[in-house]
């Protein structure tokens, strides 16, 4: 993190190379197009070897007291502030600014001596220096290989799980640049499961992030531990009537929320796709997986008189976040009163509050049905257990269906 963007974009093509020697095939600049006399020597010496070997490379700079320092060589091999898919944009870049500075050099030496003979140079040089590009990769390419050594490589491909079994078993897990829309009526469940979740991806490792727009911070610790703990919520809300191991348990279920500093709670009340870019953004190791509760709550960065159209505005920015940064979110969304009118009250699609976009953007869209939010009669008051079809609508890479789970909602927890 210490060496994140400090790098030249000179030394971010040396940085690759040292950790990638693999790249070397696609250097197409020449030691000449580096302005950088360590970089120049550098990139002659991989180039007039074939290859690069990082320990070759730190011999010679032991030897010769005119090549790159061991201790750049260091920095550079061990800076976080590139990464392969940098390399041909850097070299553009790097190609770019060299014709630029050639061109003015070309053109000041014609002015100093300036006469038809110098002009036509001139207009040859230019000429050269206009035609001079940098072919890009095939992006096909990369998506085949990648393709390949999924299925070839012993390792399987790694999904973010749910860590509810039910859910996992028809989804698999969750992606990198996915945006996954949890969808519901109110007190059906949802911020309750996206807690659950949460943990348990926390649990793995993995950076989340949870933007509450509609509950206050300590509400949701609060919940989070009633579902780690089993306590009920109220025992813990009125904070007595607790018996000395409830309040070890719970003073533990916090110090494990200390200790996981990979999840992070945010309690604002404006929340726009710009704050959610920014954490986004943050160089972590795994994919960050980013909650928001609720979409429908959020500002645009710029707003529009049509609600409708800023949601969508909203709904598209995240998934544009999503697929640049390789994050996964997911926001939960209010669902429309009309389901109330139906004689069957299972959510569909249409049924998302606003939802032009949030159905086109989405990768996956989830709705929760419970049969006792709507009976009454056959919801079971003593143990808080209710019966959940957790409903997969929407699945771009995989099949739709249903997930049966079980809520406790006096603790807040769900299984599957």
């Amino acid at each position: 993190m210490s060496n994140i963007n400090v790098l030249t974009t000179e030394e971010s093509i040396v940085s690759n190379l040292m950790r990638n020697p693999d790249l070397l095939g696609k250097l197409k600049m020449k030691p000449e197009m580096f302005s950088d006399n360590d970089i120049r020597n550098f990139i002659q010496y991989v180039m007039d070897k074939g290859k690069v070997d990082a320990t070759e490379i730190y011999y010679k700079s032991r030897e010769d007291k005119n090549f790159m320092s061991t201790k750049r060589l260091s920095d550079l091999f061990n800076s976080d502030g590139t990464s392969k898919v940098f390399f041909m944009s850097d070299q553009l870049n790097l190609l770019e600014n060299y014709v630029i500075n050639q061109a003015a050099k070309q053109t000041s030496e014609y002015q100093a001596s300036p006469n038809r003979t110098n002009f036509k140079y001139l207009i040859d040089q230019l000429q050269e220096l206009n035609n001079m590009t940098i072919e890009k990769d095939n992006p096909t390419d990369a998506y085949l290989m990648q393709v390949m050594d999924n299925i070839l490589s012993d390792k399987p491909k790694e999904f973010i799980k749910t860590g509810i079994g039910a859910i996992d078993d028809l989804i698999i897990g969750f992606e990198p640049g996915q945006i996954n829309v949890l969808g519901a009526r109110p007190s059906m469940g949802k911020t309750a499961l996206v807690l659950n979740v949460l943990w348990n991806i926390t649990k793995e490792g993995y950076p989340t992030t949870f933007f509450s727009l509609e509950t206050g911070g300590d509400n949701i610790v609060e919940r989070l531990v009633s579902s780690m703990t089993n306590i009920p919520l109220h025992k813990i809300k009125r904070g007595d009537g607790m018996s000395d191991d409830d309040t070890t348990l719970v003073m533990h279920a916090i110090d494990q929320i200390k200790k996981h500093d990979n999840l992070k709670i945010e309690d604002k009340a404006v929340v726009t796709p710009q704050d959610i870019r920014q954490v986004a953004m943050q160089h972590t190791d795994k994919p960050h997986v980013i909650f928001i509760d609720y979409l429908t709550l959020m500002q645009s960065d710029t707003p529009q008189k049509d609600r409708r159209l800023e949601v969508e505005k909203i709904s598209r920015d995240l998934k544009i976040i999503a697929k640049e940064t390789g994050c996964v979110i997911i926001p939960l969304s209010q669902l429309s009163r009309g389901i109330e009118g139906r004689q069957d009250k299972r959510p569909m699609m249409s049924d998302l509050r606003e939802a032009g976009g949030i159905e086109q953007d989405a990768n996956m869209i989830f709705f929760l049905y419970r049969e006792d939010y709507y009976d009454k009669e056959i919801a079971d008051h003593e143990s808080g257990r209710s019966d959940v079809e957790f409903i997969i609508a929407k699945n771009k890479d995989g099949e739709t269906g249903t997930a049966n789970l079980q809520f406790y909602k006096k603790t807040q927890r769900f299984y599957g």
